[in-house]
């Protein structure tokens, strides 16, 4: 029997996913709250843009105040809402999940860490996503290659793994699933993973968001590229004084590169970034920057702020990541424009050439 899945977050991300999987699976509703994409998509479908052309779909899409049209209980969950909405959106859906369901967040940031004491770690599951997407209208999802694949070499578009411990059948079969989606591949690690994923997140969503660049942009500006590598060189260290030593970051940047770059010893990282810029699509813009441009609330907190608490909490130094977190929210809050000169107040905290101006 066909399992029913619910997809809760039809953003960027989310809507690819439902709306691939409709096309795949027979049982599969889209969730979500924002009045124009939920009667966007009832209306005329999704239309879903990537190298091969213009998809249409048309999956099935309700309200989290519609969820009693559920036919039965739902027996996998994927979580695409922003993290800062993860522990509202599962107390809203929690009552209509079977008992044995899997929970799958193909979030940023670690929000297996506030599913699984909700319900239990051996239905929580998770997705690292390394494609980009970006919600150009309601309706309208375009896929791209990410600043992560744009090194050149074949990578997948997710990352499947269980909370805490090694993929067995059930990641196997969540795999199969998303295969249709994207690309897709397990890992015995998952956490490993989140933390290799965090470090890029930290890196360009909060350089992004700052300067109100575009990911092309972003990496050909010499001064975002050595913030991007002192946010990279301090969340090395934290990922590592909490256990999980990542071994390259955006696929290639081993932490000797990073910490020789961020240390001003080489340029290496910083100049295979600018070859990357001319890789990516000159629409292509990361999560947290197409927050700021609709005016919403930015996930800074799950990214450059996690890295501060962290760093905090293990002694670990972060003077950049704690000074980005505080001026992406001026940028929030209206203080601060989002331009590339808004950059230059985290100049003096770097090392790197570019500190020289």
């Amino acid at each position: 029997m066909a399992k029913k899945i619910v997809v809760y977050g039809a953003g960027a991300i989310g809507g690819q996913v439902g709306a691939r999987l409709s096309a795949a699976q027979d049982d599969v509703t889209l969730v979500d709250p924002w009045e124009p994409q939920v009667e966007t998509v009832q209306r005329q479908g999704m239309v879903v843009h990537d190298a091969d052309g213009e998809h249409h779909y048309s999956p099935r899409i309700i309200r989290p105040t519609e969820l009693d049209q559920l036919d039965g209980p739902v027996d996998i969950l994927f979580m695409c809402v922003k993290s800062y909405d993860t522990a509202s959106a599962l107390e809203t859906i929690l009552p209509y999940l079977a008992p044995d369901s899997w929970v799958v967040s193909l979030q940023n940031s670690i929000n297996e860490e506030v599913i699984a004491p909700v319900v239990g770690a051996e239905r929580t599951f998770g997705g690292a996503i390394l494609i980009n997407a970006v919600l150009l209208d309601p309706g309208h999802v375009t896929w791209s290659t990410s600043i992560s694949q744009s090194g050149g070499g074949p990578s997948p578009g997710v990352i499947m793994g269980e909370y805490l411990r090694p993929a067995g059948p059930k990641t196997e079969e969540l795999r199969g699933i998303m295969d249709a989606v994207w690309p897709a591949v397990t890992s015995d690690n998952l956490m490993l993973e989140r933390w290799t994923k965090l470090i890029t997140n930290c890196m360009v969503n909060v350089t992004a968001g700052i300067s109100g660049l575009r990911s092309a942009a972003l990496l050909a500006d010499p001064l975002a590229r050595d913030i991007i590598v002192g946010i990279a060189a301090e969340a090395l260290h934290v990922s590592q004084a909490d256990g999980y030593d990542v071994e390259h970051i955006m696929g290639v940047y081993s932490p000797e590169q990073v910490h020789a770059c961020a240390a001003g010893m080489s340029t290496e990282v910083q100049d295979d970034l600018a070859v990357r810029s001319t890789r990516i699509k000159p629409e292509a813009a990361t999560s947290l920057l197409q927050d700021v441009l609709r005016g919403r609330v930015t996930e800074v907190e799950y990214f450059n702020g996690l890295i501060a608490r962290n760093g905090a909490e293990k002694g670990v130094a972060t003077p950049l990541n704690a000074a980005a977190t505080d001026l992406m929210h001026q940028v929030e809050r209206g203080e601060v424009a989002s331009t590339p000169k808004s950059l230059e107040p985290l100049r003096p905290l770097l090392t790197t050439p570019a500190a020289s101006g």
